[in-house]
């Protein structure tokens, strides 16, 4: 626990390098913190601790020539298995778990194919079972509330691309692919990825298609089984045709405001106005590259404060889409994935492939060196956006002058609500 209680140590000590905090709004913050429902409506991967035997696996990789996305998938694999098994692994994955104050993640699982998804699912529902003294799944708000009262971890399933339903050709199967999914437990989907897929246009395609016939039919699936239609890495036009189609309120569970800094990852005033007036919701996300500036707290809380602003604070939360804190994996594995450009460090070239930031093109702003020293050498190893950080996200809020009521919906109340409102 030594590792841990030093990198909360360290990101809490970094936060306060960057914006200032008096006495009392820490005491406030942290307290707002451990009362309310607090929601990450966007984390990609399992926070995950390294066990012995992962570092020496990994090494053993480094050594044989392996590439970084076969390290890493190796990680992943891995991982699952050392949190269920290792005592000490588990002990150090339930600690972050405790540390950040999150009851509940939305939790992405792979979705290339049918396969990638059904394995995802599989090793996800593995370790939920296994920790069923601490984690459950939740399939409706319920879920949500009784892993709170209970001190329980709620894990929310989330799709990141609808490619895993099919090719659009056999659509009456493809579209009860939708609702196998959703009988296993999946409750949120992103329409598409960066790039086009059969449903619609991701937000770094060349030109602006907006929905398929295909993409219509699936947004009115979603709707009819009760399934949360999420548009964050989706395309200008497929948004607005999403919000248009969709009896229901629709969200991005992470994406930025692209008016605070320009980047395709966010999203213009018009989408963020069309997805409020909807009744929709917006999670923040806190990558640092499409913050802009330095890619710290700061940057953050300033696209919270103007989706605010713009939208009304009711339907804006956050959507970390980070949860790994990085300074917790061996030192010569954080230095490979800096080195290349891989995972938390999209400020390199992008790695070419169906990795998961295929789809930037050259000229994205992430593929070239935009990010700040204190985004590279800080940021995604030990600084104030780092996960377990959360409670500090909160601290932050108080800093910017919302209520006590507006803070608990920022980070929690806001997003339970649209889950409420969409799968009950």
């Amino acid at each position: 626990m030594e590792k841990v209680e030093t990198l909360v140590e360290e990101t809490r000590k970094r936060t306060l390098e960057i914006i200032e905090i008096s006495k009392d709004e820490i005491e406030k913050g942290l307290e707002l913190h451990r009362e309310s429902l607090v929601v990450d409506s966007l984390y990609p991967r399992s926070v995950m601790p390294y066990s012995d035997r992962m570092t020496d696996r990994a090494k053993e990789m480094v050594e044989e020539g392996s590439s970084l996305r076969d390290i890493m998938g190796e990680m992943d694999r891995m991982g699952f298995v050392e949190i269920a098994e290792d005592i000490k692994t588990r002990e150090q994955y339930l600690e972050i778990w405790r540390r950040s104050g999150v009851t509940c993640s939305s939790k992405t699982l792979a979705s290339n194919t049918l396969q990638d998804a059904i394995t995802s699912l599989s090793r996800e529902k593995y370790r939920i079972d296994k920790l069923r003294d601490s984690e459950l799944l939740a399939t409706c708000t319920d879920d949500i509330k009784r892993a709170k009262e209970k001190g329980q971890h709620a894990i929310l399933w989330n799709f990141q691309n609808t490619t895993h339903l099919g090719g659009g050709v056999n659509v009456d199967t493809e579209l009860d692919n939708i609702n196998l999914f959703y009988g296993l437990g999946v409750r949120v989907m992103q329409l598409t990825y960066n790039l086009r897929n059969f449903v619609g246009d991701g937000c770094t395609e060349r030109y602006e298609s907006g929905l398929s016939n295909f993409g219509v039919r699936v947004v009115e699936r979603m709707n009819k089984i009760g399934m949360l239609v999420d548009t964050s890495h989706c395309g200008y036009q497929t948004t607005l045709d999403a919000i248009e189609t969709s009896k229901v309120p629709i969200s991005a569970t992470h994406t930025t405001c692209k008016k605070v800094f320009s980047h395709n990852r966010g999203k213009t005033d018009e989408e963020l106005k069309a997805i409020a007036e909807k009744g929709g919701y917006i999670g923040i996300t806190q990558i640092p590259a499409f913050l802009g500036g330095k890619g710290t707290i700061k940057e953050f809380l300033d696209h919270v404060d103007y989706a605010v602003d713009l939208v009304g604070v009711e339907h804006i939360g956050i959507g970390s889409d980070n949860s790994y804190p990085a300074a917790l994996e061996p030192d010569f594995l954080f230095e490979m994935r800096k080195k290349e450009g891989g995972g938390l460090f999209p400020y390199k070239k992008p790695p070419s492939g169906r990795g998961w930031w295929g789809g930037w093109r050259p000229d994205e702003p992430t593929a070239r060196a935009v990010a700040s020293p204190e985004m590279r050498d800080d940021e995604d190893r030990k600084g104030s956006l780092a996960w377990i950080n959360w409670p500090y996200f909160t601290v932050g809020l108080v800093t910017r002058g919302y209520s006590d009521q507006e803070i608990k919906g920022i980070i929690g109340g806001n997003f339970v609500n649209i889950l409420n409102n969409v799968i009950g």
